[in-house]
């Protein structure tokens, strides 16, 4: 019984197989700097207000 080779079928190529629902295919790094830093600060912000909320509500 000859054997079959199973990595020829070539239907579906392996590097195009997650990008079938349109996900972009690169997003520049810089764009991923700045949204990581608009992110922490906006997190950093609101830890801050949680902050003052706390100790505003617990002052005598």
């Amino acid at each position: 019984m000859p054997k079959t080779n199973r990595t020829s079928d070539t239907s579906v190529p392996a590097a195009n197989a997650h990008r079938d629902h349109g996900a972009p295919a690169i997003v520049s790094w810089p764009r991923l700097v700045s949204t990581a830093l608009l992110a922490g600060a906006l997190r950093h912000a609101g830890g801050v207000l949680v902050g003052l909320a706390v100790a505003w509500w617990h002052h005598d």
